[in-house]
Order: structure tokens, then sequence, then C-alpha cells
């Protein structure tokens, strides 16, 4: 979006509302629903220049020998995680195992997915075990319109009892496999024999 032109309909839109005098009931319904309208168009220019200034900072890292550009959305986790490119996906994986001080576990694992120009999704699974509710997966989506974006427009979890959207099927597993290889993982897999949803 043109930020420039926003701003010069922002401009004769705040002119305009300052013509109406808010002595009358329909004035004064026009004045709040452009008072509305200018908040809006506010909160998209500001927006729109926090991406274009993430834009120029994108980092890049070199994984498997590809240079990848890491999404803003992706970035400043700490180094218990490591980034690893599967079949085009960029995960990133605990980089260990780790018990909480009663001996059950709690970690996350996250995958960038490009649905498609407009729809990048950051997909979570929490895994969870080694307490009196067993081995088991909770999975969240949180979606940005661009990879520069660190604002999310819709964030969905997708509940308990190891559901997940099976179109992110191939993922959940793969994540599920990663985190197997990690030094201390005993055979987890909660989503074993469970069906997925759309």
């Amino acid at each position: 979006m043109n930020t420039e032109y926003l701003k010069e309909q922002l401009d004769n839109i705040m002119s305009f509302s300052d013509t109406y005098k808010t002595s009358t009931v329909e004035d004064k319904y026009l004045h709040n629903e452009l008072s509305k309208v200018v908040r809006v168009i506010k909160s998209k220019i500001w927006h729109e220049e926090h991406d274009e200034r993430n834009k120029s900072r994108l980092k890049t890292k070199v994984i498997d020998g590809l240079e990848i550009v890491i999404p803003e959305f992706m970035n400043g986790f700490s180094e218990e995680f490591a980034f690893k490119l599967i079949e085009d996906d960029l995960y990133l994986i605990p980089a260990n195992y780790k018990e909480d001080k009663d001996g059950s576990f709690h970690q996350h694992a996250f995958v960038y997915i490009k649905e498609n120009e407009n729809k990048h999704t950051r997909l979570t699974v929490s895994m969870l075990g080694k307490d009196e509710y067993g081995d088991r997966i909770f999975t969240e989506g949180e979606y940005f319109k661009k990879v520069e974006s660190d604002f999310r427009y819709l964030s969905k979890s997708y509940g308990k009892n190891d559901r997940f959207p099976e179109k992110h099927r191939k993922q959940v597993e793969t994540i599920i496999n990663e985190y197997n290889k990690l030094d201390g993982v005993n055979a987890f897999n909660p989503i074993k024999g469970v069906d997925s949803y759309d």
C-alpha cells in the first residue's frame, strides 16, 4: 500500500471532518464515524511504515549452504533453538531436551509456512509429557501478511487433544521426528493414531 497516498486521503478526511460542527445529532454521528476512519487509516499507515523499516532490517542465515531470509516473526528466539531447513520449510527446533523441576517437559517448536504471497504462517507445536496427562501436543497458527510483519492479523489455537489442521500434518510430523532426535527424548509420538482435522 502506498503510504503517501494514504496520508493524502487522511488529510482530506480530517479536513472534511473538521468542517462539521457537532451541535446536531446528525453532525455528531458523522464526525464520530469519520473519526473512526481516521484512526483506522492512521493505524494502517503506522503498520505499513513499521513493516517497511523491518523489511530493511530482515536478517539472513546460511542453512545447509543456502542463504535464507528469516521472517521477522521467526526472529528473536534464544540460542536454545536451532534453525533447520527441511523440505523447503524453515523450522526452529529446541537445541536440547529440557525437563521442568518436577521431571515433566514443556517445549515449543516452530515452522514457517508460506501459504501464498499474502499469507505467511508460523505454526507453533508445544510438546508436553512425563506427567499425569501423558505425551501430548498443542498447536497454534499465527498468520502474517508479509515476512517483514511482526503484527499477526489472526491467531488460532487448534485446541488440546493433539489436534491440528490436516494441511499441516507434514510439518507437525517433522517437528515430532526432529524432537525425537534430541538426547533424552524417548519415543515421543502423541499423534500416532490421532486424526487431524480441517
